[in-house]
């Protein structure tokens, strides 16, 4: 099919980007929309569903491919690079099976695979070569990248610290009022098979995370904390927790809950006074743009036995900000930053400093020098 096709595609080395299928706001647009402005008549394509409401962006851009349509499964075929945030599964055509696809067609077509990441891996050990088969991984500086080399299985020269492509539209959008609350999700709090709704999760009526979550959004001292210095709050469920979290959970009319799936997560990250999280690798995104980091660390033990692993970061050595297990202290600790102008100390800043290799607006550039430089 290869060989048939040939006549079909443009000349010259096909790369294919993306995220997941109906994505495009995370490293595989960023990455695209910078070789759109640095290679225009370059045969570089974005993959993504014509039904996503992501769609009209990318169009814009051109050069987009509407997943599973028969233009994508020709360039599969021919594909120099293959680059996803998440996972090349993302990029196979519906209908084509992953395992087949990785055992019979890959290596024949010999397309390298890239991973532009959707975040600084804290647990080293969700990464293994033998799953994802990539010619290159992205990293953003020595501390994961030694942690990725000793357990992952890939090797120095597949690890790069590039930094990651969304890190060159970081730049601060400050003074800001604006305190930014995303807790990431749990494997353990799973969506039920049957009954009681597509939104229900095993274990989470009552769980650590509901409790704490529920009554930070519902803290009285947190809506005095908002109000005293006129602040807001926006709230980012994770997408596994959507619709779990409701206005009626919500104690002070500045607190407003955000459609995870639809913000501008971009603009959320580079325009917070604040970021308020539990155990998210969004913390990176925030303390490469300078402003400081809560941490609610209110369950760790639980999580780390039933979804965390292992981890290279300690918050507590290794952080941007301090760590709290209580909705008293988070409240505090809001007001605290709240009172010094949201200023990062310079412990944190020096922890970020060890953290990233790079600290410029040329992620982009970097990745683009390294797949080349794959030959």
């Amino acid at each position: 099919m290869r060989v048939l096709t040939w006549i079909f595609v443009p000349r010259g080395a096909i790369w294919l980007i993306g995220e997941r299928r109906e994505t495009a706001r995370d490293n595989g647009f960023a990455f695209f929309a910078h070789l759109r402005q640095q290679r225009p008549e370059d045969p570089v394509f974005y993959v993504i569903a014509r039904d996503s409401p992501s769609a009209a962006a990318v169009a814009e851009l051109g050069h987009v491919v509407w997943h599973s349509s028969l233009q994508h499964r020709i360039l599969m075929l021919h594909a120099a690079v293959i680059a996803n945030a998440y996972s090349i599964k993302h990029m196979l055509p519906s209908r084509w099976r992953p395992g087949a696809y990785m055992n019979q067609c890959a290596w024949r077509v010999g397309a390298r695979r890239v991973y532009l990441k959707h975040g600084v891996h804290l647990s080293p050990d969700a990464v293994k070569r033998s799953n994802g088969g990539y010619d290159l991984v992205l990293t953003v500086g020595p501390q994961e990248t030694q942690a990725l080399a000793r357990t992952s299985g890939y090797t120095s020269t597949q690890l790069r610290q590039t930094g990651l492509a969304r890190y060159d539209n970081l730049v601060p959008e400050r003074p800001s009022r604006k305190v930014l609350f995303m807790p990431t999700w749990r494997r353990y709090l799973v969506p039920k098979l049957f009954g009681a709704g597509d939104n229900a999760l095993i274990g989470y009526e009552g769980s650590t995370y509901q409790q704490f979550v529920h009554g930070l959004l519902a803290s009285p001292d947190l809506a005095e904390a908002l109000e005293e210095h006129d602040l807001t709050m926006l709230v980012v469920p994770h997408y596994n927790l959507a619709g779990l979290l409701r206005p009626e959970h919500l104690g002070s009319e500045r607190i407003s809950i955000l459609d995870g799936m639809t913000a501008d997560i971009p603009c959320l990250l580079r325009s917070c006074a604040l970021l308020v999280t539990d155990y998210s690798s969004v913390q990176f995104d925030v303390a490469y743009v300078g402003a400081p980091v809560i941490y609610t660390q209110f369950d760790r033990d639980e999580y780390a036995a039933g979804h965390g692993g292992t981890s290279w970061f300690d918050p507590d050595r290794d952080g941007f900000g301090p760590v709290v297990t209580t909705v008293h202290d988070a409240a505090e600790a809001v007001a605290a930053y709240a009172g010094q102008g949201f200023t990062r100390e310079g412990t944190y800043t020096d922890r970020v400093s060890r953290v990233f290799s790079h600290s410029d607006h040329r992620n982009c550039a970097r990745i683009t020098a390294a797949i080349d430089s794959m030959g």
